[in-house]
């Protein structure tokens, strides 16, 4: 089964609704450009949240 990761990077988190909607635009993607059947695409969804609270590390 194919599996695609995406890596999201904002300063919130994805809501449940934007986290489905991803996976279904990106499922409908592979199935019209790679012909990828329904259910055959494992999507993992990555968030990098953006902290701008926390102070940087000294180097």
């Amino acid at each position: 089964m194919p599996l695609l990761e995406v890596l999201v990077a904002r300063e919130r988190p994805l809501t449940r609704e934007e986290r489905e909607s991803l996976k279904q635009e990106v499922e409908a993607v592979f199935h019209e450009v790679l012909g990828t059947p329904a259910g055959r695409l494992r999507v993992i969804v990555v968030e990098d949240i953006a902290d701008t609270e926390k102070p940087s590390l000294p180097r």
